[in-house]
């Protein structure tokens, strides 16, 4: 597509929104070596998980009881049991820091080189200041690797 769009004077692709965070890191194996290969950037949406790394999945909310994607990710999560421990390692390092679970999620994205900038949804304005307070957290390196560690293969997800 980019070599088609230089001989053709057309316009490079410089970004791809797809799907990435902490529990779901599929476009690391083949998409991201492309993207910075050709030097488009990644614009991921959904660094939160939909709301599956901003609390533990055992707490009860309003949104836990009435959002079907969050269920539906609840499921997944007992399924593929190294989720919940990614989802524990978040709320731990969250806990240690006194930050939110939010704040780790969206820091742990903007470690990632090649991630030029999450796509973040929230519910309230409260939720979205800390959002925006959360681009200046810093995971260490060792609470990356703590979470990446964590992570298995998983089956391709959002692709029809």
């Amino acid at each position: 597509m980019q070599s088609y769009a230089r001989e053709h004077n057309l316009t490079q692709f410089i970004s791809m929104q797809n799907t990435h965070n902490a529990i779901y890191r599929e476009e690391e194996r083949e998409m991201v070596p492309l993207l910075e290969d050709l030097g488009v950037g990644m614009i991921p949406w959904g660094p939160l998980a939909h709301g599956l790394l901003t609390r533990k999945v055992n707490e009860d909310s309003s949104r836990s009881q009435n959002d079907m994607i969050l269920k539906r990710k609840v499921a997944e999560a007992q399924a593929e049991p190294f989720i919940l421990d990614i989802n524990a390692k978040v709320a731990e390092i969250a806990e240690k820091r006194g930050i939110s679970m939010a704040k780790v999620a969206l820091a742990w994205s903007l470690s990632k080189s090649f991630i030029s900038a999450p796509i973040v949804g929230t519910t309230s304005i409260d939720k979205l200041k800390e959002l925006i307070e959360g681009v200046q957290v810093k995971l260490t390196e060792e609470e990356i690797k703590a979470i990446d560690d964590l992570y298995r293969p998983r089956a391709i997800s959002g692709h029809r």
